[in-house]
């Protein structure tokens, strides 16, 4: 359902569930972010829990936990999420506890202070994982006019001196209706539920939507990028651009990594590492973006084989545009997709997040439409996904080797 404030509303319903989930998302994260605002989107998602209006100081997270249920929140690069996961009895009070953190918090200046360290921490923890750092660095080298180039968790000098007046400048700017999808998944009474909201997030004023990021990237040549750490062996991300979330190539695109990289029985596995011995691991996978996508295809290795795997990756995308897929390679594919995607819709949780995050992303039809267009793809599909989007002088290598390898 749309609000008049421009606030979009999700209603799952199952009767036979115990449980249920109510998710608030906020299209915000660090694509929106300037480069002196680098990680407030984080810092925000953590100075949210720090009291409202209504439920100042810890009492939302008291109040959740005496109930037996469970609440965090997680920062993305285009979004940031609150939820809450409760018996069926707790659904009316979540939803009342999460509409007035998002609507109406305190942000009380000795937190802001004191969760300023916390943030600070969490960064440098991530500094010190290597492929944190190596993931940064990917989106970093294919990224150069998108946004999506960002990082998530963003930068410790500017936690460390942003002011309180430019966090809820920040806060004011994007946490608006407009920019907000609210679910609510398991059991429950539909038309209480449906008042409630009218009631909480309903009367939240409407407000001005600010400039969208420029999130598309025009084709570009790729890099080969090899940095040293503190690790025992090789990483490396290789990638190349896909279609972005509206495109009908989206569906074929999860196929297509499947094939290539997806578990013991794909193209790579077989080939790196039960024939030629020369990883550790290899895995791909697409990665949806609101912009321009990304498929890409993980490896472990010792450094010696670097230039091998880059190798043998080429040889068998090329293989795949000019040879074809088996059938039964197309069929395990797809099993496997659905498999992955029943487990995916287990619990409330699991099916109000992936309902929430389509709708945010302006493709809400996936869902209801994701394994109808899988059981339809052929090999033709496959061969030429990666005929439209394989483009070698636009492959990016971004690699993380051990100091003891630095020539």
């Amino acid at each position: 359902m749309k609000y008049e404030n421009g606030l979009t509303s999700i209603l799952i319903n199952d009767k036979n569930s115990l449980a249920a989930s109510v998710i608030v998302f906020v299209r915000a994260g660090s694509v929106d972010e300037e480069s002196s605002q680098a990680g407030l989107s984080h810092f925000l998602e953590h100075l949210m829990f720090k009291g409202s209006k209504n439920y100042p100081g810890a009492i939302m997270a008291r109040n959740v936990e005496n109930m037996g249920g469970y609440v965090n929140a997680m920062t993305s690069k285009e979004f940031t999420m609150y939820y809450i996961n409760i018996q069926k009895d707790g659904v009316e009070e979540s939803i009342q506890m999460l509409a007035d953190t998002v609507c109406n918090p305190l942000f009380p200046h000795d937190e802001i202070n004191m969760e300023r360290k916390v943030v600070i921490e969490e960064i440098q923890r991530h500094l010190d994982t290597p492929i944190c750092v190596l993931y940064d660095k990917f989106y970093e080298t294919l990224y150069t006019e998108s946004a999506l180039k960002n990082s998530i968790i963003g930068s410790a000098q500017v936690i460390a001196n942003v002011s309180c007046d430019e966090i809820y400048s920040y806060y004011k700017t994007h946490y608006i209706p407009e920019k907000m999808v609210v679910v609510v998944s398991g059991n429950f009474d539909e038309t209480k539920i449906k008042r409630l909201l009218d009631e909480t997030f309903g009367k939240f004023a409407k407000q001005p939507i600010p400039i969208e990021p420029i999130l598309a990237e025009k084709t570009h040549k790729g890099e080969d990028v090899i940095e040293y750490g503190k690790v025992e062996v090789g990483y490396m991300f290789t990638g190349f651009f896909g279609p972005n979330v509206n495109a009908d190539d989206i569906y074929v695109a999860d196929l297509a990594a499947s094939v290539l990289g997806g578990g013991k029985s794909s193209r790579l596995y077989r080939s790196l590492y039960d024939d030629k011995h020369i990883v550790y691991s290899v895995d791909s996978s697409y990665s949806a973006e609101k912009g321009t996508g990304i498929m890409y295809i993980s490896s472990t290795f010792d450094s010696k084989n670097l230039e091998a795997i880059k190798d043998e990756i080429k040889k068998q995308i090329e293989d795949i545009t000019n040879n074809g897929i088996s059938e039964e390679e197309l069929e395990r594919a797809k099993l496997t997709i659905k498999t992955n995607w029943a487990f995916s819709h287990e619990t409330p949780y699991d099916i109000a997040e992936i309902s929430g995050l389509w709708q945010l992303m302006g493709n809400p039809k996936f869902v209801n439409e994701y394994i109808g267009k899988i059981e339809k793809m052929k090999i033709g599909d496959i061969v030429e996904f990666f005929k439209k989007y394989y483009l070698p002088a636009t492959i990016s290598n971004v690699a993380l080797l051990p100091k003891s390898k630095l020539k």
